[in-house]
């Protein structure tokens, strides 16, 4: 179990620089996050939450996915900004970026209904209260996403989730769960 809080707690730190880096790095920290609040959530014996937290992973990565096409079409790599507009085809990496950020923002805000559940449960059965904090922040910066500022919100969500996912943090105010 231990293992599993570090796992998600590394997880928050790699996918929250993620958000303004790499969309590698935040696949890399949901899935260490998926780890360990499923760890969790087996020790449980939730079902729902299991399913739950299959469900944020999945449209996690699907909008991460989604992002990365749009990052890609606008060209905002800067090796890359002269070669796409040079081209004839800018209308069209214009058209495919805007398509594919719509549909980043609708599978982040799914994956946010998700999370909310997970985060709750969460809060509820260890006693943290950063695990609150993160769930708001994730919700709103889910919302958000779409006019960029939701990036902002989603960083403090994502470090706040590691931070409260760490072992030290909530070790003493854990809910007696049966093995």
């Amino acid at each position: 179990m231990e293992l599993a809080k570090v796992l998600a707690g590394i997880g928050g730190l790699v996918a929250g620089v993620g958000v303004f880096t790499n969309w590698a790095a935040v696949l890399i920290g949901a899935v260490l996050i998926y780890v360990g609040l499923s760890a969790y959530v087996e020790r449980l014996g939730d079902v729902v939450a299991k399913d739950n937290a299959v469900k944020w992973l999945l449209y996690v990565v699907f909008a991460s996915v989604a992002f990365a096409v749009a990052q890609s079409a606008t060209g905002f790599s800067l090796l890359s900004l002269h070669a796409v507009w040079a081209l004839p085809l800018a209308g069209a990496a214009l058209a495919v970026a805007a398509a594919a950020w719509v549909a980043g923002w609708i599978l982040q805000v799914a994956s946010a209904y998700r999370m909310r559940q997970l985060l709750t449960l969460m809060k509820v059965t260890t006693g943290e209260g950063l695990f609150g904090a993160a769930n708001t922040l994730y919700w709103w910066g889910s919302a958000l996403t779409i006019v960029l500022i939701g990036a902002v919100l989603l960083f403090a969500a994502y470090i706040l989730i590691g931070a409260a996912s760490s072992p030290q943090s909530f070790r003493s105010r854990t809910r007696r769960v049966p093995p």
